[in-house]
């Protein structure tokens, strides 16, 4: 599931990059150590060359156990006086984390990562900010590092 979440992430990237087609929907299959995932993702008409394209969606299937992997860019909100843009993907894997929620800022200076698992509590949040780099686990444990710009 590690190398799916890589592949998922580095799909993100390119669709927050607008690098994809206009008014566009892809499909395309991905080959890893463990079997095939079938990938589509679609990008609004006019989302390409927007920082934070509303309406991306992207989905990441492996047809031979059926574990899905959906995200959606859903919006921008407004934390601590900065505006990001939030993104949520969700799984049915039987992981421990089975919804993520992403808000990046348009500089990319400012992010915020919660990872959730099947009863909603907050498994993991890391956050940057001011170049510092705040890291929470599900039991409260802070862990800071300053310094990073």
């Amino acid at each position: 599931m590690q190398k799916k979440l890589i592949i998922l992430l580095m799909l993100f990237v390119l669709i927050t990059a607008g690098c994809t087609a206009k008014d566009s929907t892809t499909t395309t299959t991905v080959s890893t150590s463990d079997g095939d995932v079938d990938i589509e993702y679609s990008v609004p008409e006019g989302a390409e060359d927007e920082w934070c394209p509303v309406g991306t969606t992207w989905e990441a299937t492996n047809p031979q156990t059926g574990e899905l992997a959906n995200m959606e860019i859903v919006g921008t909100e407004t934390i601590d006086g900065v505006t990001m843009c939030k993104a949520v993907l969700e799984t049915n894997t039987a992981d421990e984390v089975v919804k993520m929620e992403y808000w990046w800022s348009e500089d990319g200076e400012t992010f915020i990562w919660k990872n959730y698992d099947a009863a909603g509590k907050v498994v993991s949040e890391i956050s940057v900010k001011d170049g510092a780099m705040t890291m929470i686990d599900e039991e409260g444990n802070v862990v800071e590092f300053g310094g990073m710009t």
